[in-house]
C-alpha cells in the first residue's frame, strides 16, 4: 500500500513539474480564447470541448478570469445554445468574442450554418440572453459566417468581422445588436484561414488569424485604418504539428502583451495517465504567451507556447475570501454551478486530486488559521495544505465529514509559496481563506456604538425568566465580531444587503421600530449562521418569540447554546413575502443554565429574514414591548393621500402595533374619502390604522364609520 501511495504521489508530483501553467485551465478542455480587459481584470472567454468529444462537441460558452495571469477563477458556463431560441442547434457552440460598451456586455457568437448571434448581459458573468430573437448575420448561401471579432473604434463606430476562409465585415450600430450598410468581403489576406481577432494598438490596427490548416498557426496583417486595406506581416506564431487548429485573443494588461491560443496538452497528459497513445479527439486548451513588439509595430515570433507559462504579475494575498475554483492548476476537477445566482464550486473531489494557487504571500507573521467552505459531504473527507509541491511540506490539514465552514490551525506558513489543496474523500468545496495576526480577532459581543468606536464595550443581551425591557431582545443584525468561521458564516460571494455593517452577512434595511434601527439579516442559504454572546440569568426551559419575514411558503431554523441544540429545527410558516414580518413563539427543549454564552442561529433552508429573538414570558408580550408585532413603527408621510396613492395596487393595512390585519384596493390618485369607503367595505371598524403604500411609505388615518 506504501508504495502504491508513493508512485502517485511521485507522479502527480512530476505531472505538475512538468506542466507548471500550461495548459492554463484545466477543469475543462477549452478552445477559442476571447480575453477582454475590465478594470483590474481579464475576463477570458472560450469554448468548451466535452469531455467524450470525438470531434466538435461544443454547447457552451465559459469565462475565467485573472489579475496575475497565472490563477484563473472559474465561472463556468455564462451561456449556451439554449439561449439562442431562434436556432434548434443542439451542436456548435463554437468562437465567440465578448465587449463592453454602453453599460451592457456583448457576446457575439456563430450558430454553425445559421449566422452569428448576439447576447446581452448587465455583468461580465452574465447570464447573456438575446434580444433579438434572430441572427445578427446570416449570408444564407454559405456556411462561412464563424468567428466574429468586435472593435470599437476612437471615434465610437463598432465594427465586426468574421469568416472562414474568406474575411468579412459589416459595421454595427451604437447599440451593438443591429447592423449598418452592406457586408464587406476583403480579399484574400496570405495564409488566413480563420478566428480573425482585430485590435488597435498605438498608431497601428491589427488582424491576427489562425494560419492556413492544417496545422494552424498564428499569422498577423496589419493596417493604418480598420477597414483595411490589410497587408499580411508574417507569423505570431508558426504552423505547428503538436496543435492542429488554432484561435489567437490578443491583450495587453498591466504593461504586457498576450497572445492566447490553442494546444493539446491536457489532452496528451490525460492520455499518458490512462497508458493511451494519444489520438486526435478536438480535446483542446488555451495557451497563453507573452507577446512583444518592434518599434516598427511588427509583431516578434513566438515558437511555441512556453513550458511555465508567462510570469505571474502580483503576489496572491491569501487573507481574503478566495473561491475554490481559483487555481493555476487543478488535477482532476470540475467545476458546477450550485444555489445562488452566478456562485460555482469545484466538484470531483476525492483521493489523489488537488489544486494549486501560485505565487502565495504569507508575509513575515505567516497564516494563523486556514478555514474552508465545503458542501455535499458524502463520507469522511479532509483538504491537506502543503508549501511547493505536491507532496510539499504539510501546514495544516481540515478534517470533516458534515457540510460547513470548517476551520484548523497553521503552521509554517510564512513567506512566499506555491500552495497545493490535496483532496480525500468524497465532497465539494465553494471557497478558502487564511487568517493571520492581522486579521484574526477574538469572537466578541457587537453593539451599535461599535460602528463608530470599535473599543467600546458592549453590553451583552440578557436572557431571563421575564421580558423586561430592551436588554432582553437580541437583534439579529448585531451578531458577534470575529469574523468568518467564528462569529458566523454565509455562503453569499459578496454583502447583498449592504446596509448597517461592511462584512460579508447580508444585512437589510426593513422598516424602523421605536426602539432599533430597522435592520434585519436577509438574503440566507441553507447552512449559514451566526453567533452571539449572552448572558443567561434564568435556568430551565425558557419560551421564546422570534420575528422574521419569508416570501417562502415556509422557512426554518434551529437554535444553540454553546453548540447545543436548544430546539428542534423550527418550520417558520411564509409571511407573504419579505418585507411582512411575523412572529414565532416556541419553548427551548433543553435547560439553559446562569452565565455567559455563545447563542447560535443556523438557517436549515433557504431564503429567510431574521428580525429579532427573545426569551421569557411577560404581561404585555414581547411584541407590545418591542412596539409591534413586526418591530415596525411606520415612518409616516405628510404629504396628502393623493400623493401617497400614486399608482393602483393593493395597499396594506397594519394597527399601531405594527399587526398586518389586511388589504385595500385603490386606483391612483384616490382621497381620503375613497381609502375610507375601501376600508368600510374590507370591514374595518372604527380606529386608527396604518396604511403601506409599495415604496414604503406609511400614513396614519383615524377611521370612524
Amino acid at each position: 500500500m506504501f508504495s502504491k501511495i508513493l508512485s502517485i504521489s511521485s507522479l502527480l508530483a512530476l505531472a505538475c513539474a512538468a506542466f507548471a501553467q500550461h495548459p492554463i485551465i484545466t477543469t475543462n478542455y477549452t478552445a477559442d480564447p476571447a480575453p477582454y480587459v475590465h478594470g483590474d481584470t481579464v475576463y477570458l472567454y472560450t469554448t468548451h470541448d466535452e469531455d467524450d468529444a470525438e470531434g466538435f462537441v461544443m454547447y457552451d460558452w465559459l469565462l475565467h478570469t485573472s489579475t496575475d495571469m497565472v490563477n484563473w477563477t472559474s465561472h463556468g458556463a455564462v451561456a449556451s445554445l439554449n439561449d439562442i431560441q431562434w436556432s434548434t442547434k443542439t451542436n456548435g457552440a463554437w468562437a465567440e468574442q465578448v465587449v463592453f460598451r454602453n453599460g451592457k456586455w456583448y457576446m457575439y457568437v456563430p450558430i454553425h450554418g445559421n449566422g452569428i448571434s448576439v447576447l446581452v448581459a448587465d455583468n461580465p458573468y452574465g447570464p447573456f440572453k438575446e434580444p433579438l430573437n434572430k441572427a445578427l448575420v446570416w449570408q444564407r448561401e454559405h456556411w462561412n459566417d464563424i468567428d466574429p471579432t468586435v472593435w470599437v473604434d476612437d471615434d465610437g463606430q463598432a465594427y465586426m468581422y468574421w469568416g472562414n476562409p474568406d474575411l468579412y465585415m459589416i459595421k454595427l450600430k451604437e447599440d451593438m445588436i443591429s447592423t449598418e450598410g452592406s457586408v464587406v468581403n476583403y480579399p484574400k489576406i496570405k495564409d488566413y484561414q480563420e478566428g480573425p481577432w482585430v485590435y488597435k494598438r498605438g498608431d497601428y490596427y491589427y488582424m491576427a488569424f489562425a494560419s492556413t490548416c492544417c496545422p494552424e498557426g498564428i499569422g498577423y496583417a496589419m493596417s493604418d485604418k480598420i477597414t483595411g486595406p490589410w497587408t499580411y506581416k508574417g507569423d505570431i506564431m508558426p504552423h505547428s504539428s503538436r496543435s492542429n487548429g488554432n484561435h489567437p485573443g490578443i491583450v495587453d494588461y498591466k504593461g504586457k502583451s498576450y497572445v492566447f491560443g490553442h494546444h493539446y496538452q491536457l489532452w496528451h497528459q490525460k492520455s499518458d495517465k490512462m497508458g493511451l497513445k494519444f489520438q486526435h479527439k478536438e480535446r483542446r486548451s488555451v495557451g497563453v504567451a507573452e507577446m512583444k513588439y518592434n518599434a516598427d509595430g511588427t509583431i516578434q515570433k513566438i515558437d511555441w507556447w512556453p513550458d511555465n507559462g508567462v510570469a505571474q504579475l502580483e503576489d496572491f494575498d491569501p487573507y481574503k475570501r478566495v473561491e475554490a475554483e481559483t487555481m493555476s492548476w487543478g488535477e482532476d476537477v470540475r467545476v458546477r454551478k450550485s444555489g445562488a445566482a452566478g456562485n460555482t464550486v469545484i466538484t470531483n473531489l476525492s483521493e489523489g486530486k488537488y489544486t494549486k494557487i501560485s505565487g502565495v504571500e504569507f508575509g513575515d507573521a505567516g497564516a494563523q488559521s486556514f478555514s474552508a467552505s465545503v458542501l455535499n459531504v458524502k463520507k469522511a473527507s479532509s483538504i491537506t495544505v502543503q508549501l511547493d509541491k505536491v507532496n510539499g511540506e504539510v501546514i495544516g490539514k481540515a478534517e470533516f465529514s458534515a457540510d460547513g465552514l470548517v476551520t484548523v490551525p497553521m503552521t509554517g506558513a510564512v513567506g512566499k509559496h506555491d500552495v497545493f489543496f490535496v483532496f480525500a474523500g468524497d465532497f465539494e468545496a465553494d471557497y478558502w481563506e487564511f487568517e493571520d495576526s492581522k486579521t484574526a480577532v477574538p469572537q466578541s459581543p457587537f453593539c451599535k456604538a461599535k460602528l463608530t468606536n470599535p473599543e467600546v464595550n458592549c453590553e451583552l443581551p440578557v436572557v431571563g425568566a421575564t421580558i423586561e425591557g430592551l436588554k432582553n431582545f437580541i437583534d439579529f443584525e448585531n451578531y458577534d465580531v470575529g469574523g468568518a468561521g467564528k462569529a458566523y458564516y454565509d455562503m453569499d460571494t459578496e454583502n447583498q444587503g449592504k446596509e448597517y455593517r461592511e462584512d460579508r452577512v447580508d444585512i437589510v434595511a426593513a422598516m424602523k421600530d421605536a426602539n432599533g434601527d430597522g435592520y434585519a439579516v436577509g438574503y440566507t442559504q441553507k447552512g449559514e449562521w451566526l453567533e452571539y454572546t449572552i448572558t443567561v440569568e434564568a435556568s430551565g426551559v425558557l419560551p421564546f418569540e422570534l420575528s422574521y419575514a419569508t416570501g417562502m411558503e415556509s422557512a426554518g431554523v434551529q437554535l444553540f447554546i454553546d453548540n447545543e441544540a436548544i430546539t428542534d429545527t423550527l418550520t417558520l410558516t411564509g409571511t407573504e413575502d419579505f418585507d411582512t414580518y411575523s412572529i414565532f413563539k416556541g419553548k427551548t427543549t433543553k435547560e439553559l443554565t446562569k452565565g455567559e454564552h455563545v447563542f447560535k442561529v443556523l438557517i436549515t433552508t433557504d431564503y429567510l429574514n431574521l428580525d429579532w429573538i427573545v426569551f421569557g414570558t411577560s404581561e404585555k408580550g414581547a411584541a407590545e414591548i418591542r412596539n409591534g408585532t413586526t418591530g415596525i413603527k411606520p415612518k409616516l408621510v405628510t404629504s396628502p393621500v393623493v400623493d401617497f396613492v400614486k399608482t393602483a395596487g393593493d395597499y396594506k393595512v397594519f394597527d399601531l402595533m405594527g399587526t398586518l390585519l389586511g388589504k385595500v384596493r385603490l386606483n391612483g390618485g384616490a382621497s381620503v374619502s375613497n381609502l375610507e369607503d375601501e376600508l368600510k367595505k374590507a370591514g374595518f371598524h372604527n380606529g386608527t390604522y396604518i396604511v403601506l403604500n409599495n415604496a414604503g411609505q406609511n400614513i396614519r388615518i383615524y377611521f370612524k364609520r
